[in-house]
């Protein structure tokens, strides 16, 4: 490699080291239980409606959002859109009467200054996962999680300016702000194997919260957290990790993608730069006879969920041809839900990959995805609609992790607009 394509080692240094020993922030996080006055602060804020067993005949708690105007990637989100899609694709009245019920007990979650604290509902719990000592990963994943119980409000279509949860969307995105390091690190204060996984999932919200409004305010703290991915990105292997130039692996791959995507599709391509590196990653760890498989790391062998992640990857990037798309669906089909452990994280890409396809597969997926998670919510009590983190990374994320994510499975049908696969020609199937 010629010298002047090596890393400046100096700026690699410094952002490795601002990884290690992170800024302070205005409102620092604990591992203790919040007393006195601070405990008053956190309280979480009264529920939206009284708390008690929901049904599929609940009444909806929506309320219309206009989003005429705005990409028409998102246009789903829509009061009519959500109605439209959930019918078309494979939705149904049990399914949104569960995502209201996920909807309000997140709310019901947050902390009065906008962020959902992982440890106060049981994250960082990860003990023995995938053969790894996961410890206490997770316990510190605050703006990890609040990244993904704002993807989820704006799933439903709620913004900081509009719908029934707007206050909650606009305090967790001000979280977001005000603990964003000047470098535009979004990590917060999580340890080094959850830091660059939080700083990605706030990211992808600062993304599409900025695609649903336009908030100038939001754009700026976007385009600021896109600059340190940039930095971040490793400049051989094309990937993320760890630590800010750390050769790739694709589950941190996923997250990137998906919040430059929307930042893209926003009219924000400061992110432009990192597109030939993710290709090339997605190119080293991709295998099989048409290279649909994916590994998690290059010359691994390639698992079901990495495969998925990668999937969708390729559908941001547009580049996903049919006999790939054919491969990947097929091994992942092998194993849907309710087959081996339980894995939300592994259903949430396999679902946003599957529901594009709109053919057997997505039928056969959906009917085993709606079957564990209709059946597996809690439906009484102060847990009422959410999920137990008895998951694959359940103890790490914890409550609002497993929430959070099974709410954006059953929200699949209308959160991206669908996109027809390139054929073998290049053009669209």
């Amino acid at each position: 490699m010629p010298a002047e394509d090596e890393p400046a080692a100096a700026g690699l240094d410094a952002l490795q080291a601002e990884v290690a020993q992170p800024e302070q922030r205005p409102l620092a996080l604990q591992e203790t239980a919040p007393s006195g006055e601070e405990a008053e602060h956190l309280m979480p804020l009264p529920n939206p409606r009284p708390r008690g067993e929901w049904t599929a005949a609940s009444p909806p708690l929506v309320q219309e959002v206009d989003l005429k105007g705005r990409s028409d990637h998102y246009a789903g989100r829509s009061l009519e859109g959500r109605e439209r899609e959930t019918r078309l694709r494979g939705g149904s009245a049990r399914t949104e009467a569960a995502v209201v019920a996920a909807l309000e007990w997140l709310v019901a979650a947050q902390e009065a200054d906008g962020r959902w604290i992982g440890r106060r509902h049981a994250a960082g719990r990860g003990g023995f996962i995938e053969g790894q000592v996961r410890g206490t990963t997770g316990i510190q994943a605050d703006t990890g999680l609040t990244g993904l119980a704002l993807l989820a409000l704006l799933a439903h279509g709620e913004t900081q300016h509009e719908g029934a949860y707007a206050e909650a969307v606009s305090r967790g995105l001000r979280f977001l702000q005000s603990h964003q390091l000047p470098s535009g690190d979004l990590g917060g204060d999580a340890d080094i194997h959850a830091r660059m996984y939080c700083h990605g999932m706030a990211m992808l919200a600062l993304a599409e919260a900025y695609a649903m409004t336009g908030d100038p305010e939001v754009r700026d703290a976007l385009r600021a957290a896109i600059a340190y991915s940039v930095r971040c990105q490793d400049r051989y292997s094309g990937g993320w990790r760890y630590r800010p130039g750390e050769s790739g692996d694709t589950s941190q791959l996923g997250w990137q993608v998906m919040a430059l995507t929307s930042a893209r599709r926003a009219g924000i391509r400061d992110g432009d730069q990192c597109l030939a590196g993710i290709r090339h990653f997605l190119d080293s760890v991709s295998s099989g006879s048409a290279g649909g498989l994916a590994a998690y790391r290059p010359g691994g062998a390639p698992t079901r969920s990495m495969t998925a992640e990668a999937l969708v990857c390729r559908w941001c990037l547009g580049d996903v041809e049919a006999h790939v798309q054919d491969e990947a669906s097929h091994f992942i089909m092998q194993q849907p839900p309710g087959v081996g452990t339980p894995n939300f994280y592994y259903w949430y890409y396999a679902s946003l990959a599957l529901c594009q396809l709109e053919d057997e597969n997505w039928d056969d997926w959906n009917r085993h995805l709606q079957r564990v998670l209709l059946s597996e919510q809690r439906r009484r009590g102060a847990l009422a609609g959410s999920w137990d983190p008895t998951t694959q990374w359940g103890p790490c994320g914890g409550r609002v992790y497993t929430t959070a994510v099974a709410t954006l499975c059953l929200e699949v049908y209308y959160r991206y607009a669908p996109q027809a696969p390139l054929t073998a020609e290049g053009g669209r199937a």
